[in-house]
């Protein structure tokens, strides 16, 4: 006994393409919903200083992982309190967007503060304002590893060939056999401190920037959302050619029926 397939008529066809275009386009419609507000979003990052906002949300921040930092020790003078965590720099509770980790201390001088981190000197007033970066370039030797202030109130820094004078301007810098130097040493913060600080930490570790990008390509569900993401690329291309094939079908159609009226 054979078995004799019938082959589906071309109006069959044409409305079982219908279908399918149909329920694949609604499928497909909560990707296009994301693409497009986020590519909108993205179109206007600097008007929405994108890059300048932070992500609270907790539940997002542990999605990162960003976690809180475990315990903290600051550089203190006075009512400044100077704290790496992790690789951002904090003065008091504000980072400092100015410097970059690793810290190796801080000092008052003069009418400054200054602060050694990253290879570099750098000269803030007491409120926390930028006034100068000094570096290798400036004659400010490399690898501080420390520093600190002279009974002659000369600011002095430690590197691996030893350590380093500096005269009253930060412009000339001599080694010195054996100085008596106080050197800026890090203690333990204060618990209400380092509550502040943790806090700002991860508020200020992922910008809403990174957000709209990582939900733009999937990559906010990993390898799998980027996989998601060329699915529905793909089904948008599927969209476009079969809304076209159709659209000429049914084109087609009317013309031939109108031709035989």
């Amino acid at each position: 006994m054979t078995r004799h397939h019938k082959k589906k008529s071309p109006a069959r066809l044409l409305r079982s393409l219908y279908i399918w275009h149909r329920y694949f386009g609604i499928s497909t419609a909560v990707f296009v919903i994301v693409l497009t507000i986020t590519g909108l979003v993205l179109n206007h990052t600097d008007e929405l200083q994108l890059d300048a906002s932070y992500v609270q949300s907790d539940l997002l921040l542990d999605w990162y992982g960003i976690s809180s930092p475990g315990e903290l020790t600051s550089h203190t003078a006075g009512s400044i309190n100077i704290t790496a965590v992790n690789d951002q720099i904090f003065w008091n509770n504000e980072r400092l967007t100015h410097i970059s980790a690793p810290l190796a201390g801080m000092q008052t001088y003069s009418d400054l503060v200054v602060i050694a981190s990253g290879g570099t000197l750098s000269l803030f007033t007491p409120d926390g304002e930028l006034v100068e970066k000094l570096d290798n370039v400036a004659g400010v030797p490399t690898g501080i590893l420390a520093i600190g202030i002279t009974p002659q109130s000369l600011l002095a820094v430690k590197t691996a060939r030893g350590i380093y004078l500096a005269d009253e301007n930060l412009l000339e810098w001599s080694r010195a056999a054996n100085p008596e130097v106080t050197w800026s040493v890090a203690a333990p913060t204060t618990p209400s401190l380092t509550e502040d600080l943790k806090k700002a930490y991860r508020g200020t570790g992922l910008p809403v920037e990174r957000i709209m990008l990582d939900l733009h390509s999937g990559r906010i569900l990993g390898r799998a959302g980027v996989y998601m993401m060329d699915a529905a690329a793909t089904g948008f291309l599927l969209l476009a050619v079969s809304g076209i094939w159709l659209w000429m079908r049914r084109r087609a159609s009317i013309k031939a029926h109108q031709r035989k009226r």
